[in-house]
């Protein structure tokens, strides 16, 4: 039996794409969306949050749920945290959270953050642009108007501050959070 031995190659293939003049090719910037577990289910909060009202976005994971006094039951309320003794706060987590509200006096939707040391994206929360009211637990923050961090919010964000609206140009802006 003989065997012919095969020269190797290597064959490109160039596919060309016609576009017409002036349009534009879009790409997916989107960031994904943030799973959270609800009543037994999963929802991509950037996408939509059903029948949730209130979610916390902590290290061990993000839960929502229906209403912020059942997610205070759940999760416990950041108003009656304190520090632990001698002061000593967890470096991934603050002993209490971001709470932005897409209402003005605390009304509204409610998003609960407590993860320090990174920009949270809004954007990827369901939350861009929805900012009317805060109150900043024992962690002070920066918010910023965009997702990537760009323009710092000029109102107060040190730890235990809190607005029942945002300053003039700031209502439905803020766009990523940077607890510190």
């Amino acid at each position: 039996m003989k065997f012919r031995q095969l020269s190797r190659s290597c064959v490109v293939i160039v596919c060309a794409v016609a576009v017409p003049t002036g349009a534009v090719l879009a790409t997916d910037t989107h960031e994904p969306g943030v799973i959270a577990s609800f009543e037994g289910q999963q929802i991509d909060l950037s996408k939509d949050w059903g029948d949730a009202q209130a979610c916390v976005i902590a290290p061990d994971g993000a839960r929502c749920y229906r209403t912020e006094r059942e997610m205070d039951a759940a999760e416990g309320d950041p108003a009656a945290q304190a520090a632990p003794s001698g002061g000593v706060v967890a470096l991934a987590a603050c002993s209490s959270s971001v709470r932005l509200y897409d209402g003005t006096s605390y009304s509204g939707n409610v998003l609960q953050l407590t993860t320090r040391g990174v920009y949270h994206n809004l954007a990827s929360l369901g939350f861009d642009n929805l900012t009317s009211s805060y109150k900043i637990g024992a962690c002070s923050a920066r918010f910023y108007d965009t997702t990537s961090g760009s323009t710092l919010y000029p109102g107060s964000t040190i730890a235990n501050a809190s607005a029942t609206s945002m300053l003039s140009g700031w209502n439905n802006r803020v766009g990523s959070v940077y607890i510190l």
